[in-house]
């Protein structure tokens, strides 16, 4: 780390943490960290929100027992869960329709393939951002219930849509054991700083049999290696970076059999995607100039970057 341009050493910001997933202390550093010299707290909280584009600053390592990579040392969790509760995100916001219409398309074929009828089941999503998913499920006859930390976004879903969005992280107490049916974290997990805790407490707020869907950047997928760095999700507020074998082992760990991978397809504005790859490279900005002077950024783009969708039963 630098030191800032101020009296203080952005270090103090930091911690150093073992593997998230079996806990070993041990690791070879892929990357190191490139933060600049002159950040400060408040800077380093800014980056912590939906729709944050910054570049990965951090130092990324492979853990030498089950290869996990992560980046450590990592922001404080209590910053970023201030970032998070903080951050103002129109920009994540205002594609919500086209989000709402690619988790229809997804939740449909889940719905199929488990074979369950959604009446009288209840959903529950976890760091729902602005809702968009809620409403999907909702449509297809789900209860829905969100939780968001993010202050601004949760009131924007429930004036919007009408939803139920708590306020806040998941914690033990929040709701009651045994209350729902599916539970849902959609680009959510490699946010977490203790993502285990958070899979433990899910657990536990299933019913017997109950049905957990899991969103992530998947790095072991052919377009992560394809475009190394220069693939979009190497981004400072990711914190894990799993591949299909180490989400499985993250999910057994915690008392989930994975039912199965599929790749989750997103639909979006074409020129909110393209304002989002600008910062990788100069013809993905010049892509950009291109789309808003042809007046195309409001076209629905569905893609697939390397997300993936783990499907998961408890077997607890």
């Amino acid at each position: 780390m630098g030191t800032a341009a101020s009296t203080h050493d952005t270090r103090e910001f930091f911690e150093g943490i073992c593997c998230p997933l079996c806990t070993s202390p041990d690791y070879l550093v892929l990357e190191p960290a490139r933060y600049p010299v002159s950040m400060d707290q408040q800077q380093l909280k800014q980056i912590f929100r939906a729709a944050s584009d910054h570049v990965l600053w951090d130092q990324v390592v492979r853990c030498r027992v089950c290869d996990l990579v992560y980046v450590n040392p990592r922001l404080r969790a209590d910053l970023i869960l201030e970032g998070y509760s903080e951050a103002e995100d129109p920009v994540f916001a205002a594609p919500n329709e086209a989000r709402i219409r690619g988790f229809r398309k997804t939740l449909e074929g889940v719905v199929k393939r488990l074979g369950i009828s959604p009446e009288g089941k209840r959903v529950l999503d976890v760091g729902c951002a602005g809702g968009a998913f809620l409403v999907a499920a909702r449509e297809f006859g789900f209860g829905v219930t969100g939780i968001e930390p993010a202050r601004w976004m949760a009131a924007y879903g429930r004036e919007n849509y009408q939803l139920d969005i708590r306020d806040g992280i998941l914690e033990a107490g929040v709701f009651e054991e045994g209350s729902f049916d599916v539970i849902t974290l959609w680009d959510v997990i490699e946010h977490l700083p203790q993502p285990l805790e958070t899979l433990e407490i899910v657990r536990s707020l299933l019913k017997p049999g109950g049905v957990l869907l899991v969103n992530y950047p998947d790095i072991g997928t052919l377009a992560a290696r394809t475009l190394g760095r220069r693939w979009p999700f190497w981004l400072s507020v990711h914190l894990i970076y799993y591949t299909r074998k180490t989400m499985t082992e993250q999910l057994r760990r915690v008392g989930f059999s994975t039912l199965w991978f599929e790749s989750f397809w997103p639909v979006l504005p074409l020129g909110y995607v393209a304002q989002r790859a600008a910062p990788y490279g100069k013809p993905l900005e010049l892509l950009r100039s291109s789309i808003d002077a042809l007046g195309i950024g409001k076209l629905f783009l569905t893609y697939n970057m390397g997300q993936t969708l783990a499907v998961a039963k408890s077997t607890q």
